[in-house]
């Protein structure tokens, strides 16, 4: 038995010292270190790994239609490494239809492996377990969940997308939230279209190979060609870890983006397809679902703007009245566009439409109204930074509109009616947008320097006996923070109550709102609260903020290698009015605290009024900017520990 368990020992030794037999991408096959890992050497915490994920795109003509097809593979193995793993067998697979020409999912096959009483057992994923669901702008998924998965699992899924679509060829993701071992995007050209890459977040390849396919000779109706593979790898690619306070991850993973830039004809023409940005500006402004469609708006918008009562109004003034009608006549649908989806007189009669349709409207309108105005083409921050050195029309997904007053310009969005007219929802702030004018290019800056700021003021007083302490409460939010406050309460108090609930306040009696409507003044909530005295013999513990400072430290990042990008400027003041019992005095008071650092202020002082039986404590904190370095985190990690200690420090009272 020990020869044999040394015997054992030894294959295993000698297995693992020939590193190419660790892995393997033959389809359909698993090497015994694959599904016997517990774990990935260079990533002790990885829930699961990519083993291998290859694309290989290429062209086909379709005999029936008489067009090329782009045929996308796609392969990748997973190894599922502990519980949270499971996750990662989990599939999506976004298709695209329009105009009844939908992309095809072809050969969808998938296997678990799993080690099952000493033998390896496969189990293939079953066609009823596969759903399609509808997703916004014309697009649909295929969705599944892996069978049999458990912790040491090994996933394959192998598909072929075939799409009648070229303009783009899918972005290929290096990098994920966990390690990928191997990766690889191959792409198989035919001479008739010329694509443009980026690549983000790397500099260069681990594996670049181009060239002529051997044997390679098509004929295809009349044409005849050769073609061109281009193969891109990339080795040991660690995992992307959660990153708090970024733009878009698809700034910071490693990726490849792909355009159409060119169509060669076999008769020797060319057309260039991606060329500059002022040809694509002058493109959006010919096209009807843009600025046509602002042309159209603009007619309607005769009939409308007689009724809003303009005359004798400034300019800023018609634009804060016009954008306030667009806001409140029609509702926005959810869906982020950069172009309308169908007519003006759709939007007119459902009240109801895309980002796009709503701000080309309202662009419409002022123009109409004799109000100087542009639309701005950007990308928002889930779709990732645009690379202004190459303009590709995927980069840019939506659309707002600058007016201009005669003195400045005003950016305007359409879709949220929580928001003061000229404040832009938070996924349009991203850093440049495109202003869409004939034979120019001009980026502007969409930033939002206005303080984002909630006051909160507490009245904190003891019954007769001591064994409750009541508080009156007051917050008075403004800017972005009046939104989301505006935004969870809909007109509902009931939505406040479960928000304070979750964040462990529970308010006693009504909940008050005031100027939830008036949306240039403060939004205002005020409610009451109960709780147990605090105390112990002869003296009594109060938090004077009741523990609804900041309680958790934003930064949790051991190290941080991004920027880190607060949006807004944020701050928040705090007052709190402490009554002191008869019988008891000041036993303890928090020193004060003054610090105003290059990136952030931080106050804290706590003053007793004998005269008036009271302690006033008042704090705050504030960003100075929205925007860090960094090499800056460990130090608001730093400040911000320091502020979450001051201000939840316990005051003491004492027994006379």
């Amino acid at each position: 038995m020990k020869r044999a368990i040394l015997f054992c020992v030894i294959l295993l030794v000698v297995f693992a010292a020939k590193s190419q037999d660790l892995y393997t991408q033959e389809p359909w096959k698993i090497t015994q270190h694959e599904i016997t890992m517990t774990a990935y050497d260079k990533d002790l915490d990885a829930e699961a790994v990519v083993l291998y994920e290859i694309g290989n795109t290429s062209f086909l003509g379709n005999d029936n239609t008489g067009y090329f097809e782009m045929h996308k593979e796609i392969r990748t193995k997973i190894k599922i490494l502990n519980q949270a793993g499971i996750k990662y067998a989990e599939f999506e697979i976004p298709f695209y239809e329009e105009n009844s020409k939908p992309e095809m999912i072809r050969n969808l096959r998938a296997v678990t492996y799993n080690i099952e009483d000493g033998k390896l057992s496969k189990t293939e994923l079953n066609d009823k377990n596969v759903f399609e669901e509808k997703r916004e702008n014309n697009w649909k998924c295929k969705k599944f969940a892996m069978p049999n998965v458990k912790e040491g699992s090994v996933v394959e899924v192998s598909y072929t997308i075939v799409s009648p679509y070229l303009f783009n060829i899918d972005e290929w993701k290096f990098q994920k939230k966990i390690p990928v071992i191997y990766s690889r995007f191959s792409l198989k050209a035919v001479p008739y279209y010329e694509y443009t890459y980026i690549m983000k977040g790397a500099k260069k390849f681990d594996e670049y190979t181009h060239g002529l396919v051997p044997n390679s000779d098509v004929q295809w109706r009349s044409l005849k060609y050769k073609i061109y593979q281009y193969n891109m790898g990339m080795k040991d690619i660690p995992a992307f870890k959660d990153e708090e306070f970024i733009t878009s991850e698809k700034d910071h993973m490693i990726s490849l983006n792909f355009q159409l830039s060119k169509i060669h004809r076999p008769d020797g023409r060319r057309d260039d397809i991606m060329s500059t940005w002022p040809a694509l500006c002058n493109d959006f402004l010919k096209h009807d679902l843009f600025g046509k469609y602002i042309d159209a708006a603009a007619k309607e918008a005769k009939k409308i703007l007689p009724t809003l009562n303009l005359a004798g109004k400034s300019i800023e003034e018609q634009i804060k009245i016009i954008t306030d009608y667009v806001k409140s006549n029609y509702s926005w649908n959810g869906n982020v566009r950069k172009m309308a989806n169908s007519k003006v007189s759709d939007l007119l009669k459902q009240k109801r439409g895309n980002s796009a349709e709503l701000n080309l409207f309202l662009a419409g309108m002022l123009s109409a109204a004799n109000i100087k105005v542009q639309p701005i083409l950007l990308s928002t921050r889930k779709n990732g930074k645009v690379s202004q050195g190459h303009p590709f029309e995927s980069f840019l997904n939506y659309v707002i509109v600058q007016a201009n007053t005669g003195e400045k310009n005003i950016l305007l969005d359409a879709t949220e009616s929580m928001l003061l007219y000229n404040e832009l929802p938070e996924r349009c702030i991203n850093v440049k947008g495109l202003v869409v004018e004939k034979n120019s290019e001009q980026w502007i800056d969409i930033v939002h320097d206005e303080l984002a700021l909630t006051e909160k003021e507490f009245d904190l007083k003891f019954n007769d006996n001591l064994t409750l302490l009541t508080s009156e409460i007051r917050y008075n939010a403004y800017a972005y923070d009046a939104y989301q406050y505006r935004a969870a309460y809909y007109s509902d108090t009931q939505n406040l109550y479960d928000l304070f609930m979750r964040r462990s306040v529970e308010p006693q009696g009504d909940i008050k709102v005031e100027n939830y409507t008036e949306l240039d003044k403060p939004f205002i909530i005020s409610f009451k609260t109960e709780s147990a005295g605090e105390g112990m013999a002869d003296k009594l513990f109060i938090a004077p903020f009741l523990n609804q400072s900041q309680t958790d430290n934003l930064f949790k990042q051991k190290q941080r290698t991004l920027p880190v990008d607060l949006i807004h400027r944020h701050a928040a003041k705090f007052k709190s009015i402490i009554h002191i019992p008869e019988g008891y005095k000041v036993d303890y008071l928090p020193k004060e605290v003054k610090h105003d650092g290059k990136q952030m202020i931080i106050n804290y002082t706590a003053v007793e009024n004998p005269e008036k039986k009271q302690i006033e404590i008042i704090a705050n904190y504030q960003f100075k900017n929205y925007i860090y370095e960094a090499k800056d985190y460990q130090t608001l990690k730093v400040l911000f520990d320091q502020m979450i200690k001051t201000f939840n420090e316990t005051i003491v009272l004492s027994k006379i």
